[in-house]
């Protein structure tokens, strides 16, 4: 019928009304193509200029223009008995029944929706065509009120317009559920793209070996609509590809024994970084008359390929299929390297715990050792001091004195290093530790000497926290015995100790108004051996704040501190309140 149509009206002039120049040159073309011959008009006043000089078979208009619109253009058409026998198509965007309504009331004949495809385009040509060819003759004219929109339209039309005009709507109907059915069609496959590949991330975010994540990806890909998943080929240590994982589809035995098959070549490809290239592998299609191509996907860890993936996509041609692959290889690849990076770490953190354990075992072997040869330098040096008594010489006394406490302080070193290396390996003991009680308990046995019997210390309340008794208390000891040292010069010595809850933390603090220190070096304050002060003004070894910090460490706290040069310092640790 259409081809009937279109051979009768051979050479037929259609007239296109449109002020956009770009959207006129487009129908003339499609209409030129199937031997129709157009004429253009830029507004309406120019059309009704030219039909009146040259009568088209049928005018096609657009709705807005300068001037004269398109349904003025129509009406005062049919206004003319010498012209309303002209076809017009009005070509609306159609928002509303507004439209269909003035379609009406002006007599057009037919509309056409924008966006419209040529294939539409010209089957409603040749199809009003035709039927005006057939209706020329026994035309009714009637009258009418309709109701559309919830307005009310006079719609002074022959029988065949509105028919024509009803058919056309129907057509549009018909041609917008098919957009609409095709659209959904397009986001139900979009929809279950993205949930098979957020199921994909998911499941790759738990992998923890590059086996597992591999096979995990390959699975995942066989549920994403349109793929057929492959194998997952990886360089080894020495360079050599090999099957890492496959599914559904595995490598021809060429491929396997020979890596520079053409389906793997691409990884020896410089231009390997574009992404997913599509090639025919001859060793797998070898006889096949429907040999189907392979995607291959480079995996790289950053600027280095790693190995590839290899899939059989079906839609091979479309671009948003090459883009999902990339995506997937990127997934995988990020995997890949976050994998390698914690084996790494995971390395790292095993050789550093064995130099730590050979560290303190040399350290307690060492100091263990060193006790022996200072006992016997001071007990000699005693027996000396008995013998020589009061025959010696002032100066040898004193010097035999000088060793004596060098003896001394040596040993004292070699017990808090002994101290420090133990707290590493002693066990935890846990239990509830009520920390008033043991800081009054602390406090009694430091007042015990006579030179701390009158220091101000105050108490605030102070939450229990779960941890190993001895070694909490061991940590009250080194901060509070600190904090009465250093602020044993001050005219009105005076310690002050609190806690407070910190979210999930007990935190505790001691602050003293003694000689302070400067936060310059804060960073040597809770090293081992590492003092801010001479040892002539306030003794000790440098061990204690080393203790506190990693008592504190091994129970899942942190320390801190703040001071400053003769305004005295606050020691801060914080603790895991366990509830």
């Amino acid at each position: 019928m259409a081809d009937h149509a279109r051979d009768s009206h051979a050479n037929a002039t259609i007239m296109v009304v449109e002020d956009s120049p770009t959207q006129a040159e487009q129908l003339r073309y499609h209409l030129e193509q199937h031997n129709y011959n157009v004429v253009l008009a830029a507004d309406g006043r120019e059309a009704l200029d030219f039909v009146q000089k040259c009568r088209p078979n049928l005018i096609i208009t657009d709705v807005v223009m300068p001037g004269m619109d398109g349904f003025q253009l129509c009406q005062m058409i049919k206004a003319d008995a010498a012209l309303q026998d002209i076809p017009v198509v009005i070509v609306t965007s159609l928002t509303g029944w507004d439209d269909i309504a003035r379609s009406l009331e002006c007599g057009a004949e037919n509309f056409l929706r924008k966006p419209y495809e040529p294939e539409t385009l010209i089957a409603r040509v040749d199809s009003i065509l035709l039927n005006h060819e057939l209706r020329k003759r026994n035309r009714v004219q009637m009258g009418l009120e309709i109701l559309l929109g919830g307005k009310r339209h006079f719609v002074n039309s022959d029988r065949e317009q509105i028919l024509d005009l009803l058919i056309s709507t129907y057509d549009e109907a018909l041609h917008m559920n098919a957009e609409l059915q095709a659209r959904q069609a397009q986001i139900a496959h979009a929809n279950q793209v993205l949930r098979g590949l957020y199921q994909i991330s998911q499941q790759l975010a738990q992998s923890e070996s590059p086996h597992v994540a591999c096979a995990t990806l390959l699975h995942g890909i066989g549920g994403l609509p349109g793929f057929s998943p492959g194998w997952i080929v990886l360089y080894d240590a020495n360079g050599a590809l090999h099957v890492v994982a496959a599914e559904h589809m595995t490598p021809a035995p060429e491929c396997q024994a020979a890596p520079h098959c053409a389906c793997l070549a691409v990884l020896n490809q410089e231009t390997n970084a574009v992404g997913t290239q599509l090639l025919s592998c001859p060793c797998r299609n070898r006889g096949q008359p429907d040999a189907k191509l392979l995607a291959i996907t480079p995996l790289q860890l950053t600027d280095e390929v790693v190995g590839a993936m290899v899939t059989m996509p079906e839609a091979t041609s479309d671009k948003s299929t090459l883009d999902i692959l990339d995506t997937v290889g990127r997934q995988i690849s990020a995997v890949l390297e976050r994998i390698a990076l914690l084996d790494r770490l995971h390395q790292r953190a095993v050789e550093l715990e064995t130099a730590n354990k050979e560290l303190e075992s040399f350290s307690y072997s060492v100091s263990h050792d060193l006790s022996s040869p200072l006992r016997a330098i001071d007990g000699f040096s005693r027996k000396l001091e008995q013998r020589l008594d009061l025959s010696a010489d002032p100066e040898s006394r004193r010097l035999l004195g000088v060793i004596r406490n060098s003896c001394q302080r040596m040993n004292a070193l070699i017990k808090g290093l002994l101290e420090f290396s133990r707290l590493s390996r002693v066990p935890l003991r846990d239990m509830t530790v009520d920390m008033v009680t043991v800081v009054e308990d602390v406090i009694a046995e430091l007042r015990q000497h006579t030179e701390y019997a009158n220091f101000a210390i105050s108490i605030d309340t102070l939450p229990a926290s779960p941890g190993d008794f001895i070694l909490l208390r061991q940590v009250w000891e080194n901060l509070l015995s600190n904090a009465i040292k250093y602020s044993s010069t001050h005219p009105a010595p005076e310690v002050r100790v609190r806690g407070w809850r910190d979210g999930a933390f007990n935190v505790y603090a001691v602050k003293d108004n003694g000689a302070g220190f400067d936060m310059h070096y804060y960073g040597k304050l809770f090293g081992v051996f590492q003092r801010l002060h001479r040892e002539d003004e306030y003794p000790g070894t440098g061990i204690g704040l080393a203790n506190v910090k990693r008592i504190v460490s091994r129970h899942g706290g942190n320390v801190w501190a703040e001071g400053a040069p003769g305004a005295g310092a606050t020691f801060f640790f914080s603790l895991p309140a366990g509830d």
